[in-house]
């Protein structure tokens, strides 16, 4: 894994503000989203592993690399800022009564609703795929005692890239100042950053052979055993440990309908919240 200190979001920030150095920062920025996708790939490949040996239930996360949305957030992005600093250059040579008929030809304004929407739904899935995944991983990983905290913080990537609008694209700087640090944090804690991950493929035999019976009955239990299965493990633990649990059980039912139905009837017998309920459609 490659671990970037957060201070490099500064440095970054105020080289894309300097004119003489900010395809510096701009090398930097594409640098920091390489490193978040790549040890975002490490992670899930590092945990995979731990969790086949040890016959848990992986959640059910898009394992493949969001490389291909970071290529397209780049090309969008970078035909964008051509364009604008085409369109800055074009308004600047015209004169007064000119700049009062001034219009933009249609491809142009096609080119940029097309590169604005292309740069949007990039940038929103690049930030599902870095944060989202991670964050669901980091759940299961909680409910599995693997680890104790929650470092990584559940956002979205449609709302990061509306508040990078609303703010002047500010937010993007802070957003990237938190996943480096949460993330970072995060890869320690389980020892996917140290290699101490590895500790945890190693069981006794005894506590293998329990743990795959476990599994061994709930990858194709009765929807009432599942049930009764989930009730019994949260009757007596905290509210934040209780909802770590069932996301871990129910993200990890193939049957999308079964997992709804144990979802709604958890909802009326108290277990969850409506938005607990909610939140955890989102993932199923």
């Amino acid at each position: 894994m490659i671990l970037l200190r957060p201070f490099i979001i500064f440095i970054t920030f105020v080289l894309s503000y300097i004119p003489v150095l900010q395809f510096v920062g701009l090398a930097l920025l594409f640098f920091i989203y390489h490193v978040l996708i790549r040890n975002r790939n490490l992670h899930i490949e590092r945990m995979k592993k731990v969790y086949e040996t040890n016959n848990l239930s992986f959640p059910n996360l898009k394992e493949s690399s969001p490389t291909i949305w970071f290529v397209l957030y780049m090309v969008s992005f970078l035909v964008l800022n051509v364009f604008y600093l085409y369109l800055v250059q074009q308004v600047g040579s015209l004169t007064f009564e000119e700049m009062q008929t001034f219009t933009l030809p249609s491809w142009q304004i096609y080119l940029f609703l097309g590169s604005f929407l292309l740069s949007w739904i990039s940038y929103a899935s690049l930030i599902n795929r870095i944060d989202k995944d991670q964050w669901q991983l980091q759940e299961s990983e909680i409910s599995n005692k693997i680890v104790k905290n929650r470092f990584i913080k559940l956002r979205d990537g449609n709302v990061a890239m509306l508040l990078r609008i609303v703010t002047l694209d500010i937010y993007q700087w802070f957003l990237l100042f938190f996943l480096l640090r949460e993330t970072t944090i995060h890869y320690f804690e389980d020892g996917t950053a140290t290699g101490r991950y590895l500790e945890l493929i190693k069981k006794d035999d005894q506590e293998t052979q329990n743990e795959s019976s476990t599994n061994d009955t709930a990858e194709k239990p009765a929807q009432e055993d599942l049930y009764e299965k989930i009730t019994n493990q949260i009757k007596n633990i905290e509210k934040d440990e209780r909802y770590s649990t069932i996301f871990s059980h129910v993200t990890s039912i193939s049957d999308k309908k079964k997992a709804e139905e144990i979802l709604e009837k958890l909802l009326e017998d108290g277990y969850i919240e409506e938005e607990e309920y909610k939140k955890l459609q989102q993932f199923l």
